[in-house]
């Protein structure tokens, strides 16, 4: 039954694709919707429910991609943070030594160690600012990545959330689904202990043929009933006495012999 259906509704698409563009189309469009809701109305409850079960089901792969993704964004997030703090830390002892060879070269006259070395006051300058640079480089570098993980923490927690709602939508339509089949498994059991069952199932046509069959033998009794006994030799029988039956006339007798 079903194969015949899914057969009939690929014809419908099909003529729908070649009537499309025509002055049919608008007609055609509506028979298909016609043909589709038709289809829809003759699948079995128990069909659409299992049908529900696997729709159901296949959420465990949306689940399982949007926890993959949160996995691969907490390692993210936990390797830029790391980062950030080395980096942080990197800035803020660089620009501590910054600061102390500034202090010296403000005194300075002819040379001044520069690191290791021994340098020209101009030489540790030029070195001096080209160090800043760098500093106020890395620093922008680290706001970046403040930035950057500011959103990535933002992406989490919305993966986070994804994650818990399509759980928590999961079992929701899963105790919706065993609900409806509870209900409908009870309409049923109702159906089959119904006396006056309506319902196209193999169990109500059984009944309906006996109730069918029971009145048949009814009418044949009451007929039977109604028609005059036969007694064995095909003659009637009646319970009636001979003088029960010639009353009538001796009742019309005594009437004459009075009116004489």
């Amino acid at each position: 039954m079903i194969k015949k259906l899914l057969v009939a509704a690929v014809i419908g698409a099909v003529a729908f694709g070649a009537l499309k563009g025509t002055k049919f189309f608008g007609y055609a469009k509506h028979e298909v919707a016609s043909i589709g809701e038709w289809v829809d109305s003759n699948i079995p409850p128990e069909k659409k429910i299992a049908a529900l079960r696997k729709e159901v089901k296949h959420l465990d792969r949306d689940i399982d991609r949007t926890s993959d993704e949160l996995a691969k964004e907490i390692v993210e997030v936990d390797h830029l943070n790391k980062d950030l703090v080395a980096l942080r830390t990197e800035v803020v002892t660089e620009e501590k030594k910054v600061r102390a060879l500034a202090l010296k070269l403000t005194d300075a006259t002819e040379k001044v160690v520069y690191g290791r070395e021994m340098v020209p006051v101009e030489e540790a300058k030029y070195r001096l600012n080209r160090d800043v640079k760098l500093i106020v480089s890395r620093k922008n570098t680290v706001e970046g990545m403040e930035q950057t993980l500011v959103s990535r923490e933002r992406i989490k927690e919305s993966l986070v959330k994804q994650v818990e709602a399509l759980r928590r939508s999961k079992q929701d339509l899963s105790v919706s689904i065993d609900k409806l089949e509870a209900e409908y498994k009870t309409l049923q059991l109702q159906q089959i202990e119904s006396k006056y069952q309506v319902d196209d199932t193999r169990l109500a046509q059984i009944k309906q043929t006996i109730r069918e069959l029971q009145k048949d033998v009814d009418v044949k009794r009451q007929k039977l009933k109604m028609a005059p006994a036969i007694a064995e030799d095909g003659a009637p029988v009646t319970a009636l006495s001979v003088d029960d039956i010639l009353a009538p006339l001796d009742g019309s007798k005594k009437s004459e012999k009075k009116t004489d």
